[in-house]
């Protein structure tokens, strides 16, 4: 990308700086985080709102003092945490790994080989896991978010994908997308990192001296740009660096040390239109792209054959600003592989056309925190009036106690087994409590019903089962409780389509045949049978032969979910008891298969073998004299 020429003392007063910056660039980045930043700020702060309410801080400070001032309890009694966990366990016990599936299945063995790798990924970048999270942010208060990057630490040369888990507010997409895959043409994406020096001068080493600099976490080139003033400027500092005679004075003593302190970086992540050169390959017969025209015509000069074709594409393109500084203009490290953004949501209600963020992106607790709230305040009412209640007073007449004795009454009154002696005739007798407020107690119970009605999760879901219901009943009011939220299922597995699309673009930048050799195994090289393809198993051939399918984006995939869950398989469990209780035919090596033992493949042998003892068994008897 082209470069502005450096600042110079003729064109412009104050110093002269050694690196240049692309000017319009700069106020691009500046404008569109502006406002991302003011669109997403009413949003943030509902979902940090629901996030503590999730976790039990369900109080603000100033009910928390008031309630305190007045010598009431402030009691929390989280209902929302328990039925966040059952879905969250759901979601751990019934979402299997992303799998690769050729629409149609043309090719079952390209499938297999893929899956093997992909499964390989998850297991390697622990994906899995941190999908859990991911999951759970986006119940919590909305989103989740997961970042796709590459790792060298254990494959110097090719890298790894490995995942990490970001904050619900850390990413900042274009305020004007509305559709859920970020891939389906949002313009640009913010990815927002706070770093210290030191970190910001590991990702940028060649910015080592600009990033000393940097005195305040703010968009001001000047105020935080000494360390890019050249060396013939220097000697005036125009007051923006410190002398070795000034003292800087530290008076917050929250202050972090110097070496400590962040600043933000601002990821700007971007699709943009560029021009790319393509040429016809004479032997596979597709087109082959290229950077540069002088690339399109060696490669027709090296194949005596073709023509350049010049197209306008798309390109995923990272720029890095911090203090008012760009640290880097480049391409995706992704590129050309994939021009997909590395970073994948998880939404758990989604209502695309709502007109504020803040109603269009919801998690589970939004419409619960009304419910909590009048739960704890009804719950901490009552007990109030208890203890209101438990010690009413005394009433009697003035002169049945001295008055060092109604003194000692009114301070020991409450206490367990006191003994009061009063003047003989004279009346005096504790005043009786009321009973329990039958509002309050409707109020709390209709509370705990909102709960059930409002979050769809119905007592069998819980656990919470009548002794006389039957296992199929039971099946069924649970199917009916999930039924209720198939719509966050139905997203999550969508998130994992688009993240299972992204992984399998990249695989021919991490691997090549050899590594896919080692991942998959040479066993499974030679039993991947195929009469009409791979008659022979699976060569070395084969495998660079799928990886050039994956990078031409020549063979049409589709990531779905893997085989059955544990709670389908039980169902089909039961319903195979039934029908074998019945009369019905049913292999018993078939109810093995869905009763999810690990040595289910024993056990069936185990079977087989006995079977075959009694029908020789059986053939013995029939053929011996007299049968």
């Amino acid at each position: 990308m082209a470069k502005k020429p450096k600042y110079k003392a003729s064109d412009q007063e104050g110093p002269v700086y050694k690196y240049s910056q692309d000017e319009g660039l700069l106020k691009e980045i500046k404008d569109r985080y502006k406002y991302a930043s003011g669109h997403y700020s009413r949003w943030e702060t509902e979902a940090k709102e629901d996030y503590k309410f999730a976790l039990g801080d369900q109080w603000t400070e100033d009910d928390r003092q008031a309630l305190k001032n007045q010598g009431r309890p402030c009691l929390t009694f989280n209902r929302i945490k328990p039925i966040l966990s059952i879905i969250s366990g759901y979601q751990r016990e019934n979402t299997p790994r992303v799998k690769v599936n050729p629409e149609g299945g043309e090719d079952r063995i390209f499938s297999e080989v893929m899956d093997r790798i992909i499964r390989a990924m998850d297991k390697w970048s622990h994906l899995s896991y941190k999908e859990m999270h991911f999951f759970d942010d986006g119940c919590r208060c909305g989103k989740g978010w997961l970042e796709g990057y590459l790792s060298y630490e254990k494959d110097p040369v090719r890298g790894e994908l490995a995942f990490r888990l970001l904050s619900p507010y850390q990413v900042l997409p274009d305020p004007d997308f509305r559709e859920y895959d970020l891939n389906d043409g949002c313009p640009y994406v913010f990815k927002i990192v706070p770093l210290t020096k030191s970190e910001l001068k590991d990702l940028y080493p060649s910015k080592a001296d600009l990033i000393d600099g940097f005195v305040k976490d703010t968009d001001d080139p000047v105020e935080n740009g000494f360390g890019a003033i050249s060396q013939e400027g220097a000697d005036d500092d125009y007051g923006n660096r410190p002398n070795i005679t000034t003292i800087v004075n530290r008076t917050d003593a929250e202050e972090p040390p110097e070496q400590d302190t962040r600043f933000t970086l601002k990821e700007y992540w971007r699709l943009r239109k560029v021009t790319k050169y393509f040429v016809i390959d004479k032997t596979e017969g597709i087109p082959k792209k290229f950077g540069t025209k002088e690339e399109a015509q060696a490669f027709i000069d090296n194949q005596a054959f073709g023509k350049i074709i010049e197209r306008k594409v798309n390109e995923m393109q990272i720029s890095a600003v911090a203090c008012g500084w760009i640290l880097q203009e480049d391409v995706s490290p992704f590129e050309p592989y994939t021009s997909r953004y590395p970073f994948h949501r998880f939404i758990a209600e989604f209502a695309p056309n709502a007109e504020t963020e803040d109603l269009r992106v919801q998690g589970i607790v939004r419409a619960l925190k009304d419910p909590q709230k009048e739960k704890n305040k009804a719950k901490s009412q009552n007990l109030h009036i208890l203890n209101t209640q438990a010690n009413s007073g005394w009433i009697g007449d003035e002169d049945a106690l001295t008055d060092p004795g109604w003194a000692n009454l009114e301070s020991l009154g409450s206490k367990p087994g006191i003994t009061v002696k009063k003047k003989k005739g004279s009346e005096l007798r504790e005043i009786q409590p009321k009973g329990p407020n039958v509002g309050m107690l409707q109020r709390e119970n209709k509370a705990e019903e909102e709960f059930i009605k409002v979050s769809l999760i119905n007592p069998d879901l819980m656990g919470i089962q009548e002794g006389t219901a039957s296992g199929r009943a039971i099946s069924l009011r649970i199917k009916q409780a999930i039924l209720g939220l198939s719509s966050l299922f139905a997203n999550f597995r969508y998130s994992q389509e688009i993240l299972g699309n992204f992984m399998l673009e990249l695989i021919p930048l991490l691997f090549d045949g050899k590594k896919i050799i080692r991942t998959i195994g040479p066993d499974y090289m030679a039993k991947a049978l195929d009469k009409e393809k791979y008659p022979g198993g699976l060569k070395e051939g084969n495998i660079e032969a799928f990886l050039t399918m994956v990078k031409d984006h020549k063979y049409d995939t589709s990531i779905t979910d893997a085989g059955h869950n544990e709670t389908m398989r039980f169902e089909i469990f039961q319903e195979l008891s039934e029908l074998l209780k019945g009369g019905a035919p049913i292999p018993i090596e078939l109810l093995i298969d869905y009763m999810d033992l690990p040595n289910s493949q024993e056990v069936k042998d185990k079977i087989k073998e006995y079977q075959q003892r009694l029908a020789a068994a059986a053939a013995t008897a029939k053929g011996a004299p007299g049968a």
